[in-house]
C-alpha cells in the first residue's frame, strides 16, 4: 500500500526544509514548481514541473495518491492554491479565506487595517496604469511602487520623482498576477518583522526581528536580528494589534508574518502580511533563536495532529542573506570553512554550486545562501557579521554582453505546463 504524501507547493530554498520535515514525519513528498532545476526536483518522491497556481490540474495529477496535507511555506503566490487544494483533496486544515486574501492583495490588507482603526498611511491601488499614475500624483514623495499580489521584493521600487512613476508602474505590473499595482507612501522609521504562530485563536509564539534592507530603490531584505530591541509598551501594542488583525481575518491557527515600521514616536504601521511561514530563512532564525521548529509545527497543523511550539532557549541570533552584485557564473566560494569555524556560526547554507548561474540581488529569489550567527550580545553578533563578511567570497565570472553583430542565442525550449520529472514513486530515499 502506498504511504501517504504531503504536497508541497514550491521547490525553492525556503520550501526545501518542509520536504525534509515531511520525511522525518514518515511521509512521502510531492513537490510542485515551474522551474525544472528547482531544489525540490531532486528532493521529492514525485516532482511536478508546473505552476503552483493551477490547483485543479495539480489535484488531477495527484489524484491517484493519498495526499494527507498541503503546504507552501514562504510563497504568497501559492496560498490561494493551498486553500483550493485543501478543499479539493479533503485535507484536514484549510486556511481562512480572508487571511489568504490579505496575503495576496495588499490593498485589501490596508482596508482591514482601516476597518480596525489601526494606524494607516496613504496608498492607491489599481489595474489601470493611467488611473494609478493620476491618483499617485497626489501622494507625497517618495513613494514605493509594487505589485499588489506578489512577494519576494519582485517589482518593488522606490520612486522619488513623478517622472519615474510610469516606468516603475510598468515594471511592477510585469510581476503582478492580477495586473494590479499598489503605490504607497514611503514610511520612515525602523523596519521590523514579526514571525508568529497561532493556536486556538491565541498567540502561541512570536519572534520580532530588526530587519535590514538594501535601501532604495528596491528595499530588499538583507538580514534579520532577533530579538528586536523594542520598548515594552511597543511590544505589548504589537502583540495586541497582531491578534486584532488575525481575529478580523478569522486566522485562528497557523503561522503568520508581518512587516511593519516603528517611527520615532513608537507608532506601529503595518506594511504587509502573509498567512504562512515567512521567507528569507525566517523559520531557521526562529529555530536557532528559540529552539522552535515551525516547519514541523506547520506540517502537523496541516495534517490535523497536535504540534509543539514550546521555546527551548532564548538566544540573540542574526540571519544574514548572502548575495552577489554580479550576474554571471559562480566559479568558486572562498572562506566557507573559515566562516563555519567561527564560534558564533550556527549554520551556513550556500545554495548554488560552482558552475551555476547566479544573479545580482534585485529580488529575494536571487539570494546565494544564509548565514546564522548566535552570540550573547548584539555587539558580538555585529562583530561576527563583520568577520564573516571579510572571510566569505563568491567568485563570479561576469556575463559578457553580446557583440552588436552577434545574433542572440536561442531561448531554451520551454518546459511543458505540467511535466512529471520523476514519474515513479520511490518508497525509499537512499
Amino acid at each position: 500500500m502506498t504511504k501517504p504524501h504531503i504536497l508541497v507547493l514550491g521547490g525553492g530554498e525556503d520550501q526545501l526544509p518542509a520536504y525534509h520535515a515531511a520525511r522525518r514525519l514518515g511521509y512521502g513528498v510531492v513537490g510542485v514548481d515551474q522551474r525544472p532545476h528547482a531544489l525540490g526536483a531532486s528532493a521529492a518522491d514525485l516532482f511536478l514541473c508546473m505552476t503552483t497556481r493551477d490547483p485543479e490540474r495539480i489535484a488531477a495529477m495527484v489524484g491517484h495518491l493519498d495526499i494527507a496535507a498541503v503546504i507552501s511555506p514562504a510563497s504568497d503566490a501559492a496560498q490561494e492554491s493551498v486553500a483550493e487544494l485543501s478543499r479539493l483533496l479533503g485535507t484536514p486544515y484549510r486556511p481562512a479565506p480572508d487571511a489568504v486574501r490579505a496575503s495576496v492583495d495588499k490593498g485589501y490588507f490596508h482596508e482591514v487595517l482601516e476597518g480596525l482603526g489601526l494606524p494607516t498611511y496613504a496608498y492607491v491601488q489599481s489595474a489601470d496604469p493611467v488611473e494609478l499614475r493620476l491618483a499617485a500624483a497626489a501622494l507625497p514623495l517618495p513613494v514605493i511602487v509594487k505589485p499588489s499580489d506578489s512577494s519576494g521584493s519582485k517589482g518593488v521600487q522606490v520612486v522619488a520623482d513623478q517622472a519615474a512613476l510610469p516606468e516603475a508602474v510598468t515594471e511592477a505590473r510585469t510581476y503582478s498576477f492580477s495586473g494590479e499595482v499598489i503605490v504607497e507612501e514611503m514610511l520612515l522609521g525602523r523596519h521590523l518583522s514579526a514571525e508568529a504562530f497561532l493556536r486556538d485563536a491565541k498567540l502561541a509564539t512570536i519572534a520580532v526581528t530588526e530587519r535590514s534592507t538594501t535601501g532604495a530603490p528596491h528595499m530588499i531584505t538583507t538580514g534579520h536580528m532577533v530579538p528586536a530591541e523594542l520598548a515594552p509598551v511597543t511590544e505589548i501594542a504589537l502583540r495586541s494589534m497582531v491578534m486584532d488583525i488575525c481575529g478580523a481575518l478569522g486566522h485562528t491557527d497557523g503561522p503568520v508574518n508581518f512587516d511593519f515600521v516603528v517611527d520615532r514616536t513608537e507608532e506601529i504601521r503595518f506594511i504587509e502580511m502573509g498567512a504562512r511561514l515567512g521567507g528569507n530563512g525566517m523559520p531557521l532564525l526562529v529555530r536557532h533563536a528559540y529552539g522552535i521548529d515551525t516547519y514541523e509545527a506547520a506540517l502537523r497543523l496541516a495534517l490535523g495532529v497536535p504540534f509543539e511550539l514550546q521555546a527551548r532557549h532564548d538566544k540573540k541570533t542574526a540571519l544574514q542573506i548572502l548575495t552577489t552584485d554580479t550576474d554571471g557564473i559562480l566559479r568558486a566560494v572562498e572562506g566557507a570553512d573559515e566562516v563555519r569555524a567561527l564560534p558564533e556560526t550556527a549554520e551556513l547554507r550556500i545554495f548554488p554550486t560552482p558552475g551555476s548561474r547566479v544573479r545580482r540581488y534585485t529580488q529575494a529569489g536571487h539570494k546565494l545562501g544564509y548565514l546564522l550567527l548566535v552570540a550573547d550580545t548584539y555587539a558580538e553578533l555585529r562583530e561576527a557579521q563583520t568577520r564573516a563578511k571579510s572571510l566569505l567570497r563568491f567568485e563570479v565570472e561576469p556575463e559578457m554582453p553580446a557583440a552588436p553583430d552577434t545574433p542572440a542565442a536561442p531561448e531554451p525550449a520551454a518546459v511543458p505546463a505540467a511535466t512529471p520529472i520523476r514519474t515513479e514513486l520511490l518508497t525509499e530515499k537512499r
